[in-house]
C-alpha cells in the first residue's frame, strides 16, 4: 500500500474545500456542528470522506451521527431550506475518486435506524458506518 498524504483530519478538511470548489460554496467548517459549507442560497453540506481501501486493508466506510443526521433532516424538511450530505470518496493515493451528494432523507434510508454508541475518543455521540460502496452506488 502506499503511503498517504493525509492523516484523518487533514484528510477531512481537504474534501470539505474540494466541495466548497466544485459546487461553489462557502467553507464554513466553524459555523455549526452539523454542516461544513453553505451554498449562496442557504442549502447546507454536511461533508463525509473515505478511502476505498482503509490503512488496515479494510473496505472504507462513512462515519455517520446521529446528532448531525437529525440536523440535516430536519433542514431538508424546513419550509425554504434544503441540506445535502457530501460524500468524497479516495483512492489510497489520496486522490478523489468521486464525489456524490445525497439527501438526508436518503441517507435515513441507508442508515435504517441503526445508530449505535461510538466509544469515540474525539466525540460522544450515536454514529453509523456505511461502506463507501453502499452509498456511492445508491
Amino acid at each position: 500500500m502506499s503511503q498517504r498524504r493525509y492523516p484523518n483530519e487533514r484528510q477531512g478538511a481537504f474534501a470539505e474545500r474540494y466541495v466548497a470548489e466544485s459546487y461553489g460554496l462557502a467553507h464554513v467548517p466553524n459555523e455549526a456542528d452539523w454542516y461544513d459549507c453553505v451554498h449562496p442560497r442557504g442549502t447546507k453540506y454536511e461533508v463525509k470522506s473515505t478511502h476505498e481501501t482503509l490503512a488496515s486493508g479494510a473496505a472504507g466506510r462513512f462515519r455517520l451521527w446521529e446528532d448531525q443526521h437529525r440536523s440535516l433532516t430536519a433542514a431538508e424538511g424546513a419550509e425554504g431550506q434544503t441540506a445535502w450530505y457530501a460524500f468524497v470518496l479516495f483512492d489510497e493515493s489520496d486522490d478523489v475518486v468521486e464525489v456524490v451528494r445525497r439527501k438526508p432523507s436518503t441517507v435515513t434510508e441507508i442508515v435504517g435506524g441503526e445508530w449505535n454508541d461510538a466509544g469515540h475518543a474525539q466525540r460522544n455521540g450515536r454514529q453509523h458506518k456505511v461502506s463507501w460502496y453502499e452509498v456511492i452506488h445508491r
